[in-house]
């Protein structure tokens, strides 16, 4: 039990350090599309935008759904071996 949690809290550690790391490149992503000086150049970031987050959306749904299958396996009750 307690080797599934630590490999648990790891993943989950790992999960939210890529997020975060996401979250900064499409903050920068945002930033420069807003400062752009002609049209043209906001096209190309928010074209860029939009594939950053269409591929971290689809991440993140990969992820949550590994989290559900995995909480599928974990039984629900405790094994009693008596008979």
């Amino acid at each position: 039990m307690l080797k599934i949690l630590c490999k648990y809290l790891i993943f989950i550690s790992f999960v939210f350090s890529n997020i975060y790391a996401d979250d900064l490149e499409v903050e920068n992503l945002l930033e420069k599309a807003h400062q752009a000086s002609t049209m043209e150049q906001k096209k190309i970031f928010i074209e860029k935008l939009k594939s950053k987050l269409a591929k971290v959306n689809q991440k993140a749904r990969e992820e949550s759904d590994a989290i559900i299958d995995a909480k599928k396996k974990i039984p629900t009750k405790l094994f009693n071996g008596e008979k």
